[in-house]
């Protein structure tokens, strides 16, 4: 075969191989729930703002920040179909949903559980998923309950994605969130015995070796893990009505004494940076960062009205947040310090969010 033929058909391949590799560093999809009359279903959208696909036409389908699996093939979410109405209607339990899955594609959607869950959480190999329910509550069907008046209490199990099998790892209690170390090996947990108090906790996927890290007045809430294993981060809240001192946002190394405090504004929830020196840090009147040593937040939203959902970009250089100072809510971005804020996503508007890991 003539060099000139050779060449002729490597052209193609190396072309085909160039575009592949000349990928932008820093890419992912949004999924987005619109939040407008007239948009409705789930949506994914390029991290450029470009190809937006329409996957589920549900109504009822919620997102939370962790919905993407960590390999970037599936997205769990929160729904009601046409045939769980049975369900539904045994479990009467506020804030409560059923848990579904599909492939990123848009492909194979189908529900998990025959329970409804209120938290969930996908394990870093993406083989097993964390969730919260109260539907062993024997007194779930309390009108109190029902209605929304008082907490039912509930448990963190974990769920085998291959075996569908699933096992409790607390008791029933208050407060319930699960996060799990970036090896797979651990979970941290929010939980507490009391509807006025809680605390964190550390535990192996077995339940035979557990550490109570906190011993707080305060409720310590949703704790999460540094990039690299070995510090937590969570917020606590004071209870309701009453001044109990302590409230903020604390990290503790897991090799170290006792948690230190980051700051001692209220704040809802926070989350790590990538590289781990950073916490986003969300609160009813803003959205902050702050190194993790502590110091004075540095509040990056501007004067959006309630902002929410306030996430790292994947590539750790910006933040995105939903907000409706515009009116409708919508996704907008900023940078670290605070500068570069803008809408994204054009006129697709969003109640809910999360993003997709890198891809490279």
């Amino acid at each position: 075969m003539s060099k000139t033929r050779v060449l002729a058909r490597l052209v193609p391949c190396l072309l085909v191989l160039w575009a592949a590799c000349s990928t932008p560093a820093g890419e992912y999809k949004i999924a987005l729930v619109p939040a407008r009359g007239g948009q409705r279903g789930l949506y994914v959208v390029n991290s450029d703002s470009t190809g937006a696909k329409l996957l589920s036409t549900q109504g009822t389908v919620q997102l939370r920040a962790g919905s993407w699996s960590p390999d970037g093939k599936k997205i769990a979410y929160y729904s009601v179909g046409p045939g769980d109405s049975i369900i539904m209607n045994s479990y009467r339990i506020p804030l409560h949903s059923l848990l579904y899955v599909m492939d990123a594609s848009g492909a194979d959607q189908k529900r998990l559980l025959d329970v409804p869950v209120s938290n969930f959480a996908w394990s870093p190999d993406g083989r097993k998923m964390a969730f919260v329910s109260a539907y062993e509550d024997p007194q779930r069907e309390d009108s109190e309950i029902v209605r929304g008046a008082r907490q039912p209490v509930s448990a963190i199990y974990i769920l085998d994605l291959n075996t569908h099998q699933q096992m409790r790892v607390t008791a029933y209690g208050y407060f319930c969130s699960a996060s799990w170390s970036p090896d797979g090996t651990r979970i941290a947990l929010s939980f507490g015995d009391d509807p006025k108090r809680s605390d964190i906790y550390v535990a192996s996927l077995d339940g035979k070796h557990t550490r109570k890290v906190t011993d707080s007045p305060t409720i310590e809430l949703y704790p999460t893990w540094s990039p690299n294993g070995k510090t937590l981060a969570w917020v606590a809240a004071s209870v309701p009505g009453e001044e109990t001192p302590g409230a903020g946002v604390y990290v503790l190394d897991l090799d170290g004494a006792k948690p230190r405090q980051v700051t001692n504004m209220a704040m809802s929830e926070a989350s790590w940076s990538p590289d781990g020196k950073t916490l986003l840090l969300q609160s009813g009147d803003g959205v902050y960062v702050v190194g993790v040593d502590g110091g004075n937040p540095l509040k990056i939203s501007g004067t959006s009205d309630r902002p929410m959902d306030a996430v790292f970009a994947p590539d750790g250089h910006r933040v995105m947040f939903r907000s409706n100072h515009e009116g409708d809510w919508h996704l907008y971005t900023v940078d670290l310090n605070g500068a570069g804020l803008r809408r994204i996503i054009g006129q697709l508007s969003a109640s809910q969010f999360c993003l997709s890991p890198l891809l490279h």
